[in-house]
């Protein structure tokens, strides 16, 4: 199976607390509020055609490039994606990585629970 690439956001909220931390790739979209809380999957926030899938794809490969920041309309998919998990919340983006296998979903649960991991690219 090739590898997908995934992205690790920040959400903060206006006092500038992190508020949760989600991980989006092409198909998913995980979601964990603090680090004591379960996981959610909200892969149904949006409908994943192959455009949109090619949208996320490509807006983190562009976030990758550009490194850790603060998510704008350069990067429309995802702030929409965000902008529906926290509509009054600044999303950062963290950092990039990939996964590949059959065990996906799990990869991305790992790269969902780091917490100490390094604000750079890890892929």
């Amino acid at each position: 199976m090739a590898a997908i690439a995934y992205g690790r956001f920040s959400l903060h909220d206006a006092r500038g607390e992190t508020g949760a931390r989600v991980v989006i790739a092409p198909e998913h979209i995980l979601l964990q509020r603090t680090p004591a809380t379960p996981l959610h999957d909200l892969s149904y926030l949006t409908v994943w055609t192959q455009q949109s899938i090619h949208a996320v794809t490509e807006e983190l490969a562009a976030l990758a490039a550009a490194g850790p920041g603060t998510v704008t309309a350069t990067t429309p998919m995802l702030a929409a994606i965000l902008h529906a998990i926290a509509p009054t919340s600044t999303a950062t983006f963290r950092a990039s990585g990939s996964c590949r296998g059959f065990r996906r979903r799990r990869q991305l649960v790992a790269a969902l629970r780091e917490q100490d991991a390094p604000l750079a690219r890890t892929a």
